[in-house]
């Protein structure tokens, strides 16, 4: 049973359940190999965010989940970024992604309609976007219905050998 399209901040003990979320999100659509020290280090910075010391000028992010603990059905990682030609601070979407078993909910709508939520309250614009090669289509009409468009993104990897994957 699918729960409500209600989002609400992860807490510590959602930390398995995002994991597991953000481990099929890579199956499907990974670009490149996993880095998991990477990955647990801003989730774990986006779980304890009230722990960093205010000297730490590293990323600053949160996570929006859908579902109870311990049966999380989708997610949406931003962080407060900005470009390298500016000072000004933007709203960064890390990844938005809701579980196979849950694909026929409103939970893409209510996430989307959070990172905006947040943006507004943080006072910063949104800045997202799909990167995807699973339901390409169908995933940017519901942005486009949802954000103004800016550009488009393309990947060439050329002749760069694929990574081994551990």
């Amino acid at each position: 049973m699918t729960s409500p399209s209600v989002v609400r901040i992860a807490e510590p003990q959602d930390r398995d359940e995002v994991w597991r979320l953000f481990l099929q999100l890579h199956q499907e659509n990974g670009l490149f190999t996993l880095a998991p020290h990477k990955v647990d280090y801003m989730v774990q910075r986006c779980l304890f965010a009230a722990a960093i010391p205010p000297y730490d000028t590293g990323p600053r992010g949160c996570i929006g989940v859908i579902g109870p603990p311990g049966g999380l059905e989708a997610l949406a990682l931003v962080t407060i970024g900005e470009f390298w030609y500016t000072t000004e601070k933007h709203l960064e979407e890390y990844l938005v992604y809701v579980d196979q078993k849950h694909r026929k909910s409103h939970h893409a709508r209510a996430l989307i309609a959070w990172m905006k939520q947040q943006a507004e309250l943080a006072g910063v614009p949104l800045l997202t976007g799909v990167i995807s090669n699973e339901r390409t289509k169908a995933k940017c009409a519901l942005y486009g219905r949802m954000l103004p468009k800016v550009g488009e993104f393309y990947l060439y990897k050329g002749k760069v050998p694929e990574p081994t994957r551990h």
